[in-house]
């Protein structure tokens, strides 16, 4: 627990800001006190205002009325430097790492060590780089580039670039979300020593067990405005959840009872030319929704990637008996595979797009007729996704980059379902996707499988794959582990996957 107490003053008061954009409301009157020594979360669905209201704190959108005290003092806020001189730090799902840099100057970004003449201090950067990087446990070349490191990697060496601060405020937006259950393990554990040193912490997640590990008291937002703050573990996470979203969920993952039909997707040695996925075969049938779990590594990744013609592979994918060419995304999708990848940002969004733009553009051929597009048609398809997928926004021509991130996972979800395709490869669905928007594309994935389709779920939140999936595949070493094939009954649990994704091998219990 803390050695700070509950009642410690405050660091922080935030009293009626607000903040607009063309069309929304996205902060009306909020008020926020956090303490030293505190965890505070920060809850509510997407577009409910909370990363505004983290990046207003964090000088990267001042609020246009309310303000902000620090230490009881009123302070504005302008800039990025401005925040991080008064210790006010941000790590954030949407990385702001510079990709051609290497890792030990992006961990000390804007603040290199020099030597006595001005010059970079290139031995000291390494050694400062490592010595953060070895606290957090991250195993990585400090002078590789970082734009070739994999998601999870460049999510830590984000992480690394804060802890190698002196925060006085940490704030994290989702940072999680892209983290591996040891690597968020890992971050947690130093939030708490963080909060004991007497550091306050700013934390939103949609995972509620990260919450309710480290949080003692939770501030829910819903549509800009204040909710109310609620004390951690008192009030429960049923409870939590009905004010985030205003409503009961009574099921939340609502599985239902799908007929299974014949082989949709089989696939026969397929692996990817880099290695990382070794020869591996599985089906998949019609009205089936399978789960791969695995660690990062695990080969589970590069299964989605490799389905959906994103990597470069070899061996055998056919639908419905039809041979797919691999390494060609194009060729999957007319071969009747959709794929959503995990990492939206740089591989599913065009952020200088709008969003009727980004959810157009999968659906070329359904619009077009000797390569004219029936704009009409296009703008009347994208306004009844907006609307079926309960995607936040002004309009359809709003642009997409500046919706919320589970907003933006909304459009590019929306987009393949709405394609009616034979086989949908799904990578971390759900990932900065808050609760109810979850409840609602689990949904749609049973709508899928009930209309014929076979749905593959890879994901790191095995509550998720126990929730949703008939069948769990778990990835160890490249491959399908030996002892990786299982039904999904009430007999599975989580350290069953967990321990096979380990060791490739069953509890012992089990054997």
């Amino acid at each position: 627990m803390s050695t700070v107490t509950a009642l410690a003053p405050p660091l922080v008061r935030i009293t009626g800001a607000s903040k607009s954009f063309p069309g929304v409301k996205a902060l009306d009157g909020v008020d926020l006190t956090i303490r030293r020594g505190e965890v505070h979360a920060l809850t509510g669905e997407n577009g409910s205002g909370k990363s505004t209201l983290a990046r207003a704190l964090a000088g990267m959108m001042p609020p246009d009325a309310g303000t902000i005290e620090i230490d009881g003092v009123v302070t504005a806020i302008p800039d990025p430097k401005t925040a991080l001189d008064l210790g006010i730090v941000l790590i954030s799902q949407e990385l702001t790492l510079a990709p051609t840099l290497s890792v030990a100057e992006n961990v000390f970004l804007g603040r290199l060590p020099r030597t006595r003449f001005g010059a970079i201090d290139w031995p000291r950067l390494r050694e400062d780089a490592q010595r953060v990087l070895d606290r957090l446990g991250v195993h990585v070349d400090v002078d590789q580039r970082v734009g070739d490191l994999t998601l999870e990697l460049q999510q830590e060496v984000e992480i690394a670039r804060a802890m190698s601060t002196e925060a006085r405020l940490l704030i994290l937006d989702e940072a999680t979300s892209s983290l591996s259950e040891a690597a968020t393990d890992r971050l947690l554990t130093m939030v708490e020593e963080q909060r004991d040193a007497g550091v306050a912490v700013l934390t939103i997640s949609h995972r509620m067990p990260e919450l309710y590990r480290v949080a003692s008291v939770a501030t829910v937002l819903r549509d800009g405005r204040l909710m109310g703050s609620y004390p951690l573990p008192e009030t429960t996470e049923h409870q939590l959840v009905a004010r985030m979203v205003g409503r009961e969920l009574s099921d939340f993952y609502g599985k239902r009872a799908i007929p299974i039909g014949d082989v949709v997707l089989e696939v026969e040695d397929l692996q990817t030319q880099d290695g990382q996925l070794r020869p591996t075969s599985l089906r998949v049938r019609a009205g089936e929704i399978v789960g791969v779990a695995g660690l990062v590594g695990s080969g589970k990744a590069e299964l989605g990637l490799a389905l959906g013609g994103a990597v470069a592979a070899r061996g055998t994918v056919s639908v419905r008996g039809r041979t797919v060419r691999l390494g060609d995304p194009r060729a999957a999708r007319s071969g009747g595979i959709g794929f959503v990848p995990d990492d939206r940002k740089s591989g599913a969004i065009f952020p200088t797009r709008s969003v009727g733009e980004n959810f157009a553009a999968a659906w070329i051929q359904r619009f077009s007729r000797g390569g004219v597009v029936d704009a009409r048609a296009e703008r009347g398809a994208v306004r009844e996704a907006i609307e079926r997928y309960g995607v936040v926004t002004s309009s359809e021509h709003q642009s997409i980059a500046t919706l919320s991130g589970g907003n933006q996972q909304k459009v590019v979800l929306g987009r393949i379902f709405a394609l009616g395709l034979d086989v949908l490869v799904l990578s971390e669905p759900t990932r900065g996707v808050d609760v109810g928007a979850k409840a609602a594309i689990y949904q749609l994935m049973q709508d899928a499988a009930e209309q014929g389709a076979a749905v593959i779920v890879i994901s790191s939140e095995l509550p998720e794959l126990l929730g949703i999936a008939d069948r769990l595949l778990v990835f160890s070493h490249g491959t399908i582990a030996l002892a990786g094939e299982l039904v999904n009954d009430a007999a599975l649990d989580e350290e069953t996957v967990a321990h096979i994704a380990v060791t490739g091998q069953p509890p012992v219990a089990a054997r």
